[in-house]
């Protein structure tokens, strides 16, 4: 009976722990959405810079960021709809807001590169896209110590209260 009781105690703590490690986990896919926002920032200077491509034919190219696939392909769905670029991407960015991906803050900046997207020459987009970046790049510098701490709280928290609810039980 005893032995029984250290296995379910053993079993409640590593439960716990994988609770921690699946809330740092979601952490951590908040500052790689960043990361891969930052690519494609960098893919879509790029396009513009040498292809002079419009923002259907980028989008539709950009395939190296797997956390944004879901929103450009949300994006796209809603310009074949009839919407604006804007508001496509914008209610495409709420609906990775929604399922946690960003933050509130987040948001906002990423919402930010649709404004205005398309009626500036190349050189001034270009610009436009390089500020972006570099907003995006200070906010992911924020964002790491922050994360770091996040990530071993919710571990060690997880780990505690497992092993609080063991202790309860035995």
């Amino acid at each position: 009976m005893t032995g029984l009781k250290i296995t379910g105690g053993i079993v409640l703590i590593f439960c716990g722990a994988l609770g921690g490690l699946y809330a740092a986990g979601r952490i951590d896919r908040q500052t790689d959405f960043i990361r891969q926002y930052i690519i494609f920032l960098t893919q879509t200077e790029t396009m513009i810079s040498y292809c002079k491509a419009d923002i259907v034919e980028i989008l539709k190219s950009i395939n190296s960021v797997p956390l944004m696939l879901p929103m450009i392909n949300s994006c796209l769905a809603g310009m074949e709809r009839g919407k604006d670029f804007t508001s496509a991407w914008c209610s495409s960015a709420r609906e990775i807001c929604s399922k946690k991906l960003i933050s509130e803050h987040d948001l906002d900046m990423i919402c930010s590169f649709s404004e205005g997207f398309g009626s500036l020459g190349a050189d001034e987009e270009i610009g436009k896209i390089r500020l972006r970046k570099t907003m995006a790049e200070q906010r992911l510098s924020e964002l790491q110590p922050e994360t770091n701490t996040k990530k071993r709280l919710y571990r060690i928290v997880g780990t505690f209260c497992g092993a609080m609810i063991a202790a309860v039980m035995i």
